[in-house]
């Protein structure tokens, strides 16, 4: 997807509703957040295509808040390593999003991935801890909600403080969040304590929830190496370019790769 593709996706979408303004104001504020957190989770596993699909299949929530947040991380993982102008664009949206919604922690967080991506380490960790304190109000109010305790969570091992992550992972999943997303993040909080089997376990588990969440092989990569396993060590890391050759790991992949050859 193209800028311009965007934008005349979004031209189009707009002239829909324009003919029947009362379409998306009708539709519930759960089924929006339903519709986003599906788009997400296909561009977090480094899916675009497939999270441009949810997107298409359910224009008639454009112009939501949840549906420009997951819009933005969709247009950050085409635009990443390819069109730095689309990255800024989805990085503004996030922006806006999140000061227009101080209570919600999704758009806040993404907005510390992109800054993360974009090599702004201290602006996408000050990002990640409002998002963790956003996530936190929200637990406090409704422990049963699996979107802030996975939020809750996922900024935990951004802050790197993994025990933390697990337990608020651990509500996330008792509430059937998305148990892919979780189950990658609880991987990444044991990669966090050096825990190579329990970190390799847990990207086994999203790798038998979606086989082409692309980031599980990276790391799950790099914990086959520390436990012995070089030949699946390079299986996976050649799986993860196959599947991510823009995202921002991908150099580094490629890297390891060249150096073994």
């Amino acid at each position: 997807m193209t800028r311009t593709t965007l934008r005349i996706a979004l031209f189009i979408v707009f002239a829909a509703l324009m003919a029947n303004p009362s379409q998306a104001a009708d539709d519930p504020p759960a089924m929006e957040a339903k519709v986003r957190d599906e788009a997400i989770s296909k561009s977090v596993a480094w899916r675009p295509k497939a999270s441009e699909s949810v997107l298409n299949k359910n224009l008639k929530f454009e112009r939501t808040q949840p549906w420009l947040t997951a819009e933005a991380l969709l247009m950050a993982t085409f635009g990443i390593g390819q069109d730095e102008d689309t990255v800024k664009e989805a990085l503004a949206i996030l922006d806006k999003q999140a000061k227009k919604n101080p209570k919600d922690p999704v758009s806040e967080f993404y907005r510390g991935e992109v800054l993360y991506w974009g090599k702004e380490p201290n602006k996408a960790k000050a990002a990640w801890k409002n998002a963790n304190d956003r996530a936190a109000t929200l637990t406090k109010k409704d422990p049963k909600d699996g979107c802030a305790q996975y939020y809750l969570g996922a900024s935990f091992v951004r802050l790197v403080k993994p025990q933390e992550a697990r337990k608020a992972l651990k509500k996330a999943k008792k509430a059937d969040f998305d148990p892919s997303m979780v189950d990658f993040q609880m991987g990444l909080s044991y990669f966090l304590e050096r825990n190579w089997k329990s970190a390799r376990d847990s990207f086994d588990t999203v790798y038998e929830l979606d086989p082409r969440f692309a980031h599980l092989f990276f790391y799950r990569a790099l914990a086959w190496e520390k436990l012995g396993q070089k030949d699946n060590y390079l299986v996976d890391l050649e799986q993860f370019v196959k599947l991510a050759p823009n995202s921002p790991e991908a150099k580094t992949a490629m890297a390891l790769l060249s150096a073994r050859k």
